[in-house]
């Protein structure tokens, strides 16, 4: 369950932040490390590729929600003028 709230954050700050092109190594090399990880703990590979499933799905979930949330991110930022203006 946490792997899967971690995987939604880390969708979410991709989608804010990053186009498509950044969510597929970030999904391969996730899933290779999770796989490499449990085989070393000595699951067998049917179960640890049935494990890696919802983690995929939920960066993926939170990537989708951070195109959706991009623009009002946008937004809040210039709102709150989290960052310095360059006027001079």
């Amino acid at each position: 369950m946490i792997l899967t709230l971690l995987a939604c954050g880390a969708g979410l700050y991709l989608g804010l932040h990053f186009n498509i092109l950044a969510l597929l190594p970030f999904s391969v090399l996730g899933a290779g490390a999770f796989i490499v990880s449990s085989w070393s703990a000595g699951e067998t590979p049917m179960h640890s590729a049935g494990l890696i499933i919802l983690p995929l799905i939920g960066v993926q979930a939170g990537y989708f929600l951070g195109l959706i949330a991009r623009e009002t991110y946008g937004n809040l930022i210039v709102r709150l003028k989290l960052w310095q203006s360059r006027q001079a």
